[in-house]
């Protein structure tokens, strides 16, 4: 068995490379490489796949997997899997194993971070070269007494939750299903009517990729929104968020995947590279998830497959 593993050697334990070398060969494939040339695309021997998402440019679809002879399964190292081909695995009895709820904490508290960021203007502050000035568009907003409202109550919106009602925040949600807790739970548009900040905290997939409408958008008065890895900017219209954080109707935070900087948006607008998962905390969990989802497999006693 030949298990080949697109990521950085470093970021395993020796413990770790020792225990999957028990089950066979590992090849690390530790810099970017062309699909079509794929090392393992020359081996036709059977074959486990440890994938890293950036390695395919977010894209894993079956032309390629396909062309990967005997290939038992393939392990990823994201919670989301929308970026794989599983169906076609499934329907080709090829295991896909995905990793969730490594970054719980990670991105919960980069959540904090990027409100706290708006509450103090730290993106205007930025801009405008931390010039001292006490005038309406540089006035903080405190975080106890507010309200809070996530969309989505499931690992990370609970975790969310519960750091904002630490902070003596009120916290109401919105979620498909009801949830046995503390929070208040509402409509959707009443979140964008009436709370400070908002924080989707939703899977991504077609029925959720309707939830934040340009309806709902235009509802947001005076209230900030707060984007992070749990959903791309994609699954809404990101123009009219940037528009209504110009005209000084929002604040608005989000991740960056392209080549902009915090000083090409307007008002206050914190935009961070994507960083909200990646702590040594965060990747520790995620590299020992990954090498046990693949030991699982080997053992024939696969766990957190996709599909199932």
């Amino acid at each position: 068995m030949n298990i080949y593993i697109t990521y950085e050697r470093t970021f395993f334990t020796e413990k770790q490379i020792k225990e999957l070398e028990q089950y066979g060969k590992l090849i690390f494939l530790e810099s970017y490489f062309d699909l079509d040339k794929a090392q393992y695309l020359q081996d036709n021997t059977e074959k486990i796949l440890m994938a890293d998402p950036e390695w395919y440019k977010w894209n894993l679809r079956k032309e390629h997997i396909s062309k990967i002879e005997n290939l038992k399964a393939i392990c990823i190292n994201t919670t989301a899997f929308d970026w794989i081909d599983w169906q076609y695995c499934k329907d080709n009895r090829i295991i896909v194993t995905h990793t969730p709820k490594y970054s719980t904490d990670s991105v919960a508290e980069y959540a904090i971070f990027l409100m706290m960021c708006l509450a103090k203007k730290l993106p205007i502050q930025i801009k405008t070269n931390y010039k001292m000035e006490y005038n309406h568009e540089m006035l903080n907003t405190e975080i106890r007494n507010k309200t809070v409202g996530i969309i989505g109550l499931g690992t990370i919106g609970t975790r969310v939750a519960e750091l904002c009602n630490n902070l003596g925040m009120k916290v109401m949600y919105w979620s498909k299903n009801p949830k046995e807790n503390k929070y208040k739970r509402v409509e959707i548009d009443e979140i964008f009517e009436k709370a400070d900040f908002i924080i989707p905290a939703f899977a991504t997939n077609e029925e959720t990729r309707k939830i934040i409408t340009d309806s709902r958008i235009e509802m947001m008065n005076g209230n900030s929104i707060i984007n992070i890895i749990i959903n791309p900017i994609e699954i809404y219209n990101h123009k009219l968020m940037l528009e209504k954080a110009e005209n000084n109707e929002i604040g608005y935070a989000f991740e960056i995947y392209d080549d902009k900087t915090l000083n090409d948006y307007k008002g206050n607008v914190m935009a961070t590279a994507p960083y909200s998962f990646y702590t040594k905390e965060s990747i520790d969990r995620l590299v020992d998830l990954w090498c046990n989802n693949t030991i699982s497999i080997l053992e024939n006693k696969s766990q957190n497959v996709v599909g199932s």
